[in-house]
């Protein structure tokens, strides 16, 4: 997960905002840097998720999810946007485009050998035709 800090942004709120993506919680694998105004947070494992695949189910935006994972899939890599501002409230928002965040937003990029898998945990298409 990364995002660009802004010449007039506090470090400390870029960092909860993305913090708030994994649920507020620094887990053991969970690993905090910074390169030049690029913010970084790297995790491995599904555990980091499970607050991302509960906010999905509790706002009812599974579906959503699943499209931009899946459009924006490249072999076993995939990306999703989400609003900074709203994640530094603790809620989760997907964008299309990047554009769509002032401050530019939080990207959430997922790598697995068997993405088809880390995807369907993530968001299962059963429930994601729910309404």
């Amino acid at each position: 997960m990364e995002a660009w800090l802004n010449p007039s942004e506090d470090a400390s709120k870029v960092m909860r905002a993305m913090m708030n993506v994994l649920g507020g919680r620094r887990a053991g694998n969970v690993i905090e840097r910074v390169e030049d105004h690029l913010m970084v947070v790297e995790a491995s494992g599904v555990q980091p998720l499970f607050a991302l695949r509960d906010q999905a189910r509790y706002r009812r935006v599974m579906a959503a999810l699943r499209r931009l994972l899946m459009e924006n899939r490249a072999g076993n890599r995939t990306h999703v946007y989400i609003n900074r501002q709203a994640a530094y409230v603790g809620r989760i928002s997907f964008i299309e485009d990047e554009d769509e965040s002032p401050l530019g937003p939080i990207i959430l990029r997922l790598e697995s050998e068997d993405l088809d898998s880390l995807i369907d945990w993530l968001v299962p298409e059963k429930e994601s035709l729910r309404r």
